[in-house]
């Protein structure tokens, strides 16, 4: 394969890599003159026509991510029945084998790479796109040090069974699994979270927390089993460190950090303390075991049942411990304050979430200015709060370019939205022009002081006239003026067809846009909406842009409005049999419009017996009810009936 040449620009070297996926080869791209990496599906994965929809589509959105911790992917194409993804080249190591010949690393080695790989993930999740397959064989280090993540996406190609491959045997990133994704059931941000707490516990340790004969065995094992803390297995791990792994990998979604920032702001925080107390928690671990117990309960705290550990902690041997040094006791301190779940004390202010009052769908403020995002959430009884500015060249400067919660979430009357305010492209970094019209594209160019370069048009599954790649790539920097090389699609053939955008179009317009592409009509559906009208399309089944064959079906989803009866169904919730008088309440719905919560954390007593709150949301999926971070109920739900079963 060596010789193959693809897309009659891609000439495979050699090969560098071969994954339980996909082989990898070096590569060299005779158009821009640059080496590449190109990741080749197996066979038996491009026989699956529903997974190579899947891995093109997730593909496509992962190469929408510019982010220098992060891989860059510039190019997804076929040949025949050669599926392949064409990369940045990354000349370094696999974490992995970094791991595999160093035995652990040191802390704060291992604290940096996971702090990069916390970025790039705050921004892959800024941008919608979870990974899912977070792990040391997917960090990539650079000669010079930096940490690069790669394969954003390619995990959700998968469906829920292909946990298991064609021959039976379970995939390996089963290590690296969270209890959600060991279930089968709902993922979201946090399962990178904890994916991520593994591989730093990892890096520390040296090895993975759970491990057994069999694939299904770990998976067990995440789910029940609790994990030995790093610093019982080497020494010299300081306790703030550790307790951040703790939090990370908390079985509990609702007990991880609630973002990768809020993760990556714990590490540096943990730094932070363990530079103030002085190696006095290093101390403890290397010699002092007389004394250990102290700092070590700091860490159990997070663990095990707090209260029992708490009344066992005042003995030892039947008697009471020994007096403690202040030292010491600022080292608890700071362990517990990393190691308590952020949103037990500030988890309301962070998600702006009011538990008494009517469900408002989240409007999208994305792309406005402070005041024009103030006054847009007035209208739905909400609040508006700035809260960093940062560089992008996807928003002008002054507009917001993101805001927590997300768009279509459901919150509460007088909540708050965090948003970020952009300041503009960074000096000297080229504009994303990717994905643009070939006229509107020059004008950016032209915008942030950059120019026209060579353009070449290429036959491509994108409409005619729409940029297909540029060099430099959107987000490097380069000197202002000078040139940036475009090629730009010429069309498909005319027995293909491009999906054209539907949502927010009324039916009669959405059928006619789809036979004037050369598509049909597909299923048409109905289900309730705060943000669409009333007859309007709020769902498509392919995203626009989509290549099907002429003649193929698109299905959509029409809203019904704002009807009382759509879209809402009753739940009962029993306090009645709880375990404690004191009861901690989520529950959280994963339907087609993604996941959230209807109720975060609200306290009930047991003797209040039962209530009944009404469950928002689209389409089909479930619901799940935790007290106590315990699921107690898991039930199917459809919106569109109003059955849950």
């Amino acid at each position: 394969m060596s010789s193959r040449i693809l897309a009659g620009r891609y000439e495979l070297l050699e090969k560098i890599g071969d994954g339980g996926m996909a082989v990898v080869y070096k590569a060299r791209c005779r158009l821009l003159n640059r080496y590449v990496a190109i990741k080749i599906l197996k066979p038996q994965f491009a026989k699956d026509v529903k997974f190579i929809e899947n891995f093109r589509r997730e593909s496509q959105a992962a190469a929408s991510l510019s982010h220098p911790n992060i891989v860059n992917v510039y190019d997804v194409g076929r040949e025949g029945n050669i599926h392949y993804i064409v990369m940045e080249l990354i000349e370094g190591n696999i974490l992995s084998d970094m791991i595999k010949e160093n035995g652990h690393l040191e802390w704060r080695k291992a604290v940096e790479i996971t702090k990069r790989i916390a970025s790039a993930l705050s921004f892959a999740h800024k941008n919608h796109i979870i990974h899912r397959d977070v792990k040391p064989h997917n960090i990539l280090i650079t000669q010079d040090g930096t940490a690069k993540i790669t394969d954003f996406g390619i995990a959700r190609a998968l469906n829920s069974s292909t946990i298991v491959e064609n021959t039976g045997t379970v995939m390996g990133s089963v290590h690296y699994f969270s209890p959600e994704q060991a279930r089968g059931t709902y993922v979201d941000e946090k399962s990178d979270i904890y994916s991520l707490g593994i591989v730093l516990y990892e890096m520390l340790t040296g090895r993975v927390p759970f491990d057994a004969e069999n694939p299904v065995a770990v998976a067990l094992k995440h789910i029940n089993e609790t994990m030995i803390p790093p610093s019982k297995i080497v020494k010299g791990v300081p306790p703030e460190i550790e307790a951040v792994v703790l939090k990370a990998t908390d079985k509990i979604q609702v007990g991880r950090y609630s973002s990768a920032e809020d993760m990556l702001r714990a590490l540096e925080d943990a730094e932070f303390a363990v530079n103030m107390n002085g190696g006095s928690a290093l101390a403890a671990s290397q010699g002092h075991e007389e004394n250990d117990n102290s700092l070590e309960h700091a860490v159990v705290l997070h663990y095990e049942d707090k209260e029992q550990a708490a009344e066992e902690g005042k003995m030892k041997n039947g008697k009471k411990k020994k007096p403690i040094n202040k030292i010491k006791i600022a080292a608890i301190i700071v362990a517990l304050l990393l190691a308590l779940p952020l949103s037990y004390i500030i988890g309301g202010q962070l998600l702006g979430i009011n538990l008494g009052g009517k469900s408002i769908e989240v409007p999208d403020l994305q792309g406005m200015t402070l005041e024009e995002a103030e006054e847009e959430a007035e209208k739905y009884d909400l609040l508006v709060e700035k809260e960093d500015e940062v560089f992008s060249y996807e928003y002008d400067e002054g507009e917001i370019s993101s805001q927590t919660p997300r768009a279509g979430n459901t919150i509460k009357k007088d909540s708050t939205i965090r948003v970020s305010i952009s300041k503009g492209m960074k000096e000297g970094t080229v504009p994303n022009i990717e994905g643009r019209d070939f006229e509107n594209a020059i004008k950016i160019l032209e915008k942030y002081g950059f120019r026209q370069g060579e353009m070449r048009s290429e036959p491509s599954s994108l409409p005619k006239d729409i940029v297909i790649s540029q060099n430099p790539k959107g987000g490097e920097e380069a000197t202002p003026g000078s040139e940036v090389m475009i090629i730009v699609s010429s069309g498909t053939d005319v027995n293909e067809g491009i999906v054209p955008k539907i949502v927010g179009m009324t039916v009669d317009e959405a059928k006619e846009a789809l036979e004037k592409a050369g598509l049909k009509p597909g299923v048409q559906t109905y289900a309730k909406s705060d943000t669409y009208d009333k007859n309007k399309v709020m769902w498509q089944q392919h995203a626009a842009g989509t290549e099907l064959k002429e003649g193929e079906t698109v299905d959509y989803k029409v809203s019904r409005g704002n009807e009382s009866s759509s879209g809402q169904v009753p739940l009962v919730l029993d306090y009645s049999g709880a375990a404690n008088n004191v009861v901690w309440v989520t529950v959280t719905i994963s339907d087609d419009s993604g996941t959230h919560n209807a109720i975060t954390r609200v306290q009930r007593l047991r003797s209040d017996a039962t209530e009944t709150i009404m469950l928002n949301g689209v389409g089909s999926g479930t619901v799940t009810v935790i007290f106590d971070d315990q699921i107690v109920m898991k039930k199917d739900v459809n919106f569109d009936t109003g059955e849950l079963s």
